[in-house]
C-alpha cells in the first residue's frame, strides 16, 4: 500500500491510512500501534468491537477525512499505479456517479488465477443479478458511501457478501461501475479465510435490496443498453497479461514486497473474466418479474410439478377453494423437472404459476432454491408458505431454512414412503427426518387423513396442537354408471409407478387364472415417476391395458364393475374418493388413511401384509367375495361407502373446512407472536 501511496504523492495526491481493527487481539494491536507508518500523509488507528465487516467499513468511512475512499484488505497488495489511476478516472468523470474498479485480480498463495474485469456496460445487469462480477476493492466518493453504507451481514446464515450488496445498491441508485485499465489487486488466497469458509454448511446469498424489486429491476434493464453487453464467452488474455512489459513491471514491483507474487506462478494459473459468468439467472428473474409484475401474494405453494397425482390434486383443491376468498392471492412455484409427455393438471383460474425448472436453464437448476427466496422477498413478503415433501422442498429448506424461520410455514403431510425387504415392510425415514429437522420451522401440518397425524404427534411431540385433518373432495361426475348385462369385472386405474404396485396386480391376475377365475381386469394408467412398459401384462390374458385416463369419470364404468386398488403406501387416495362418489364397490388394501373411508361394511377391505403370496391370497379372497356377492350385498356396501363419502368429503362442506383451517392458522400465528 505504501508503494502506491508514494506514487500518488508524485502527482500531489495525499492519502490518509485508516486502520479499523475490529475485535483485534492484543498482539495484533501492539503490531499496529508500533508499526512504522513513515510515508503516509496521515494515519488513523481505530480499535472497535462490532464483529462485522460491513459495520467496520462504515466506521472507517465515517472517521476518514479524504474526499475519496479506497477500500483495502490488510493482507493484499495493489499495483503501484493503483491510487493514481483510480483517482484520475474520478477526476476525468466530472462528478458523474461512478465507482472505479481495478482491471485485474491476480491471486497468489494457496491458489493462483488472474481475473480480468470489464465495466458494467459490458457485464450487464443479468450477470449482476446472478452473482458478483466485481470485487471488494474500489474507489468511490466518501459522500456517496455515507449515503449508501455497507450492510451488516454478520448475523444469520442466509445472507453474506457485503461488497456484492453495496455494488447492487450503488447500481440501483444510478451509479456506473467502471474498470481502470492496467491496474491490479494482488489477492492473497488462503484456504482458511473468511470467504473460503462461507457457505460450507449452508448456501449464502446476497441480501435483498431495491435492485431486486420487480418493477425496479425491469426499469434498470430498460435504462441500460443491452447491445453493449458481451455474451458469455471465454476471452483468452493470458498472453497479453504475461507478455505486457508494463504489467510485468507492476508484478516485479509487487514481487519486491511479496516474493510469492512472480511470473512463474502463472504458468498453470487459470485466466478468466467476469463476462464468462452466465446471464441465465438474471434473464430468468426478468421473466419472473414480467410474469408477476406488480403483484404481492398472500399464499405461496411449493410443488415439484403438476403431474396427475393425488398429492398435487389435494393441493390444487385447497388452492382453488382458497382463491375464492377475494382477499387472497395465490402463487404456485414448481421446482422439479417433469417430462413434457407426462399429463398435467389444469391450472385453476386465478392462480399464477412459476415453473422454475422451465424458467431457469437446466445448468442453473441448482439455483432454484435461491430463486425461490428471491421471489418470496420481492413478491410475497408476508405470505403463508405451503409445501409438501419432495426433493424440491428438501433442497430449499436445506439451503435456506433460516429464511423460513420468520415465515408462516404450513406442511401438507400425506404419507411416508415404505419398501419391502425380506418380507418385512420398512419406512424409509426420509419424510420423518424432514419433519423432525424442521419441527421448529413448520408452524402447522395439514393431512388428508387423521392416522398419520396421530403417529406424527406421538413420534415428534413438538407438533402436538399444531395439526389438522382436512378431508378433501372429489369433483362431481356428470354421467351415471352404464347398465350392463355382462359378467362382473374389475377396473384398476392408477399411476403405473412402483408405489401403486402394478407388480402385485400382475401376481393377482396370475393367481386368479390359476384358480380358474376368468373375470377381466381392465387396467388404466401411465407412469409418472418410474419407467413402465405396458407389455408387462402380456402374459396375463385376463388383463386388458386401456392406456391413460383423466380421472375415473373418463372411464366407462358399469353397474357390474368393482374398483380394484393396490398400493404399498398411501394417504387417503383421491382415486378412491372418485370411486366412492361414483358409487362403485371398492376392493382395496387398508394402507394409510384408507380405513377412514372404507371398512368392511362399506367395501372389500384387504388387510395389508409384507408377504406378497399372502397378500395376493387375501386380494383373491376379496375378489371372490365381490364376484359371489348378491346385488343387495353390494348395494348395501355402496350405500355405506357413499354415506361416509358425503359426511367427510362433500364439496359443499369443503369451503367451510378450508376457512376453518385458515382461522386455525391465524390463531396459531397469534399464539406464536405472543
Amino acid at each position: 500500500m505504501l508503494d502506491t501511496v508514494q506514487h500518488a504523492q508524485l502527482h500531489e495526491i495525499k492519502s490518509e491510512l485508516v486502520i479499523v481493527a475490529d475485535c483485534a487481539d492484543e498482539r495484533t494491536l501492539t503490531l499496529l500501534q508500533n508499526y512504522d507508518y513513515t510515508g503516509f500523509d496521515a494515519v488513523r488507528l481505530e480499535n472497535i468491537e462490532v464483529h462485522s465487516l460491513g459495520l467496520a467499513r462504515n466506521y472507517g468511512i465515517e472517521v476518514a477525512v479524504g474526499e475519496y475512499i479506497l477500500t483495502a484488505d490488510a493482507d493484499d497488495l495493489v499495483s503501484r499505479n493503483f491510487i493514481y489511476e483510480l483517482y484520475q478516472l474520478h477526476q476525468d468523470s466530472q462528478n458523474k456517479k461512478i465507482v472505479a474498479f481495478p482491471e485485474y485480480y491476480h491471486s497468489f498463495g494457496d491458489g493462483s488465477y488472474v481475473c480480468k474485469f470489464y465495466s458494467l456496460d459490458r457485464v450487464g445487469l443479468y450477470r449482476m443479478a446472478g452473482e458478483h462480477p466485481y470485487v471488494s476493492r474500489f474507489m468511490a466518493r466518501r459522500a456517496d458511501l455515507l449515503n449508501i453504507p455497507y450492510m451488516d451481514c454478520s448475523s444469520g446464515t442466509v445472507y453474506a457478501y457485503e461488497d456484492y450488496d453495496i455494488n447492487l445498491r450503488l447500481i440501483g441508485s444510478g451509479f456506473n461501475l467502471l474498470v481502470v485499465p492496467d491496474t491490479i489487486v494482488f489477492y492473497r488466497q488462503r484456504n482458511g479465510s473468511i470467504m473460503a469458509s462461507l457457505g460450507r454448511d449452508q448456501k449464502r446469498m446476497v441480501p435483498n435490496s431495491a435492485f431486486f424489486e420487480g418493477n425496479e429491476f425491469l426499469k434498470l434493464l430498460e435504462q441500460r443498453e443491452q447491445e453493449t453487453v458481451l455474451p458469455q464467452i471465454h476471452i483468452d488474455f493470458k498472453k497479453s497479461y504475461t507478455k505486457s512489459f508494463y504489467l510485468r513491471e507492476l508484478i516485479y514491483q509487487a514481487n519486491l514486497i511479496e516474493p510469492e507474487i512472480h511470473p512463474y506462478s502463472l504458468r498453470d494459473a487459470q485466466f478468466f473474466t467476469n463476462v464468462g459468468i452466465s446471464q441465465a439467472f438474471g434473464q430468468a428473474y426478468e421473466k419472473i418479474c414480467k410474469a408477476v409484475q406488480g403483484k404481492h401474494y398472500t399464499d405461496v405453494f411449493f410443488l415439484p410439478f403438476l403431474s396427475k397425482g393425488g398429492g398435487e390434486k389435494y393441493v390444487l383443491n385447497f388452492i382453488e377453494t382458497a382463491i375464492k376468498d377475494g382477499n387472497r392471492s395465490c402463487l404456485l412455484i414448481l421446482g422439479q423437472k417433469l417430462c413434457h409427455s407426462k399429463e398435467r393438471y389444469q391450472i385453476p383460474e386465478g392462480l399464477d404459476v412459476l415453473d422454475l425448472y422451465e424458467i431457469l436453464d437446466t445448468h442453473d437448476a441448482v439455483r432454484i432454491p435461491e430463486m425461490v427466496v428471491r421471489v418470496l422477498e420481492n413478491f410475497a413478503v408476508d405470505a403463508r408458505i405451503f409445501m409438501k415433501f419432495c426433493p424440491f422442498c428438501e433442497n430449499v429448506m436445506k439451503a435456506y431454512a433460516e429464511f423460513f424461520k420468520s415465515k408462516k410455514l404450513v406442511y401438507f403431510y400425506f404419507c411416508s414412503s415404505y419398501y419391502i425387504m425380506d418380507s418385512v415392510i420398512y419406512e424409509d425415514g426420509a419424510e420423518y427426518r424432514f419433519l423432525s429437522d424442521y419441527r421448529n420451522y413448520i408452524d402447522y401440518v395439514i393431512s388428508d387423513h387423521g392416522l398419520n397425524l396421530k403417529q406424527l404427534e406421538y413420534r415428534i411431540p413438538a407438533y402436538q396442537g399444531r395439526t389438522e385433518t382436512l378431508y378433501t373432495y372429489s369433483q362431481p361426475v356428470l354421467h351415471p354408471l352404464q347398465h350392463s348385462d355382462r359378467p362382473r369385472r374389475l377396473i384398476w386405474a392408477s399411476r403405473l409407478d412402483a408405489q401403486k404396485r402394478p407388480d402385485l396386480l400382475h401376481k393377482i391376475s396370475v393367481e386368479l387364472l390359476a384358480e380358474n377365475i376368468e373375470t377381466k381386469i381392465y387396467v388404466y394408467g401411465s407412469p409418472v415417476l418410474d419407467q413402465f412398459e405396458p407389455e408387462y401384462f402380456d402374459d396375463c390374458p385376463n388383463v386388458v391395458y386401456k392406456g391413460g385416463f383423466s380421472g375415473l369419470g373418463s372411464i366407462p364404468f358399469t353397474n357390474k364393475d368393482a374398483f380394484l386398488y393396490t398400493s404399498l403406501f398411501d394417504g387417503l387416495p383421491n382415486v378412491l374418493l372418485e370411486a366412492a362418489q361414483l358409487q362403485i364397490p371398492i376392493i382395496t388394501v387398508d394402507v394409510g388413511g384408507v380405513p377412514e373411508l372404507i371398512q368392511e361394511k362399506s367395501g372389500f377391505l384387504v388387510q395389508n401384509c409384507a408377504d406378497d403370496a399372502e397378500l395376493v391370497a387375501r386380494y383373491v379372497a376379496k375378489v371372490k367375495e365381490f364376484l359371489n356377492a348378491s346385488e343387495t350385498e353390494i348395494q348395501n356396501k355402496v350405500h355405506w361407502l357413499h354415506q361416509y363419502f358425503e359426511q367427510q368429503h362433500a364439496q359443499s362442506a369443503y369451503g367451510m373446512r378450508v376457512a376453518a383451517v385458515y382461522a386455525l392458522l391465524e390463531e396459531q400465528l397469534a399464539k406464536g407472536n405472543a
